[in-house]
């Protein structure tokens, strides 16, 4: 038998055997977690034919398994089940790794620098969180949601990435993405038409001074290489940044996304919230230029929401919204409320 061979089958099977020691007094813990939002609301946009009462739902049943081993590391995995008919029934699965080495996750999980960026903090539904285009007929959500998520088509691909442990605040993160596409299990190909080879890094900063909190992130992504295509590879560079005291918390995001195909989309966004008691209110603005476009948007938000229980919350949102591409304006309101739990 080949040496190097023999040497790495010795050294996983005692790997395998210290996994099986530390585990023989543990168990798993399988847990059902999850979400669900459900909203009514009144839509009305400049755009023909789009103004009308709508409800609308958002859900997902996360499956957790956990195990911690006798020498402290935890094991443990995700699995997301979509509450609705979706073509991407179950979007993210992966497992992962957890102690004082950090946390390393391999599967369909979002990015390090998505995981750890600060987006416009919020009461109500949210400019950020991609409903705001469900609502105002005619408003590019990717102006407005998607340069503050890290996301392009990467999100549920397949990764692995590397969390360091929290020291004095900071923690950075890294992930790495061999083919931006979900559920392929084939060969790596370096000519299929999808982009390849990806990356990313974050850093994320948490400290609390008495009644005075701060935070702050950066993160960098590129989207990869297709040879098929024409042009650079799409990159990402986002910062944001949060302060708080006693109720009041006040938030900034950045974000630019650079494709030499499409064009650039460069958003900011900012945004406040007070909180007394069970009661949270907000007020948050985002804007979204998308140069390949010509097109530019702004998103106003009012917001608030009412505890009603652990995990469970009265929300409402009063949505504004004006975009103009090449010289032809849209713009529109909306007023949502509904239920959001948490469990």
């Amino acid at each position: 038998m080949n040496k190097k061979l023999l040497l790495a089958t010795t050294a996983f099977a005692g790997l395998a055997h210290l996994g099986a020691t530390n585990a023989s007094a543990a168990e798993w813990n399988v847990t059902v977690g999850g979400f669900m939002e459900q909203w009514f609301g009144y839509g009305d946009s400049s755009l023909a034919n789009a103004a009308g009462f709508d409800q609308q739902s958002d859900t997902e049943i996360h499956f957790k398994p956990t195990i911690t081993l006798d020498n402290g590391i935890k094991i443990g995995a995700m699995v997301q089940l979509e509450g609705q008919t979706d073509a991407d029934q179950i979007d993210q699965q992966f497992a992962y790794i957890e102690g004082s080495f950090g946390r390393v996750i391999l599967g369909s999980e979002n990015s390090a620098p998505m995981l750890m960026a600060l987006g416009v903090p919020r009461a109500g539904a949210g400019l950020d969180s991609g409903d705001l285009p469900s609502w105002i007929g005619g408003v590019n959500g990717d102006l407005i949601t998607t340069t503050f998520n890290f996301s392009r088509d990467e999100d549920s691909a397949q990764k692995i990435t590397y969390f360091t442990p929290r020291f004095y605040g900071l923690q950075l993160g890294a992930s790495y993405v061999p083919e931006i596409a979900e559920d392929i299990d084939a060969p790596h190909n370096n000519i299929n038409g999808v982009r390849d080879d990806a990356f990313g890094f974050g850093a994320n900063y948490d400290r609390s001074f008495g009644n005075f909190a701060f935070g702050s992130s950066a993160g960098y992504m590129d989207y990869g290489d297709d040879d098929a295509a024409v042009g650079d590879n799409p990159t990402n560079v986002g910062v944001g940044i949060s302060l708080g005291y006693g109720g009041f918390s006040l938030g900034a995001a950045y974000n630019d996304l650079k494709d030499s195909v499409s064009g650039n989309i460069e958003s900011y966004g900012v945004g406040g919230v007070y909180a007394s008691g069970p009661v949270s209110v907000s007020l948050g603005y985002i804007y979204g230029e998308d140069d390949g476009a010509s097109t530019e948007s702004d998103a106003f938000e009012f917001g608030v929401s009412y505890d009603l229980g652990p995990g469970f919350s009265a929300v409402g949102s009063v949505f504004y919204a004006e975009q103009e591409t090449a010289g032809v304006e849209v713009d529109g309101v909306a007023v949502v409320g509904g239920l959001s739990l948490s469990f």
